[in-house]
């Protein structure tokens, strides 16, 4: 009897040995740029958890989770190739931008977005909500150009689908902090254009040089012969004098 008792005991001890973690919550922690919200068997506690380290409930059943949401800036960049309607070729290049989550957003971005391993990324909120219309918007507004406009005002250019970008995210979970276009691939036609157009200016310039060059040995050369002129006229003079003096 005492033996089936002793039994009893030590699978009883063995259980809350393995559950002890349980019983006084799991320690977790909030990273730097990061939220945390915890998860229950019931779905998400209400408020948030900024960077610290705490410990959960206890539990027996099911325990709850913590899990992250990342709120650093990300850098982001989209390429493009895009036919030019104006110009009717095509014309890549590539937007930079700096993106983040929007605040007023955390508890929708939540209810919305799983998480993968505990943690929803910047990334996989700007590929569901800001990407298919950052790509758009930008299609759109590039398509209103020219080449040469493009090649010739690119900061104007980068202010301008930012302004757009960022109206056409309003109401999105991700915010636009930076824009810039960059990596512009002209079409082979018109960067030759462009090469062809840079050696005329430089066969120009070489030629403005060398007519340069030639003008001042030509001015050189008349005023030598100037003074040799003047040289070969005092003599002429001199002997003159001379002659008559002998006379």
């Amino acid at each position: 009897m005492k033996s089936v008792i002793s039994k009893i005991l030590a699978v009883i001890f063995a259980s809350l040995a393995l559950t002890s973690c349980s019983l006084i919550g799991e320690k977790v922690e909030v990273p730097p740029a990061h939220i945390g919200k915890v998860l229950t068997k019931d779905g998400y506690k209400s408020g948030n958890y900024s960077p610290s380290r705490f410990r959960l409930d206890p539990c027996f059943a099911y325990c709850d989770s913590i899990v992250l949401l990342e709120t650093s800036d990300q850098p982001v960049a989209e390429k493009f190739a895009l036919f030019m309607p104006k110009d009717q070729l095509n014309m890549g290049f590539d937007l930079r931008m700096t993106v983040s989550v929007d605040d007023s957003q955390i508890d929708n971005i939540y209810k919305r977005v799983p998480a993968d391993r505990g943690i929803i990324s910047v990334n996989k909120i700007y590929i569901t909500y800001a990407q298919p219309i950052i790509r758009d918007v930008a299609r759109q507004v590039m398509a209103n150009y020219t080449i040469n406009e493009v090649a010739s005002s690119r900061e104007r250019l980068s202010l301008e689908l930012q302004n757009a970008i960022g109206k056409a995210l309003a109401g999105a979970p991700v915010k636009l902090k930076r824009l810039g276009l960059a990596d512009v691939q002209f079409p082979q036609i018109i960067t030759k254009a462009k090469e062809q157009a840079a050696e005329r200016r430089e066969q120009i310039e070489r030629e403005k040089a060398q007519f340069e060059i030639q003008k001042i040995q030509q001015e050189r050369e008349l005023a030598q012969a100037q003074m040799q002129r003047a040289i070969d006229r005092e003599k002429a003079e001199a002997t003159k004098e001379v002659n008559e003096i002998l006379a």
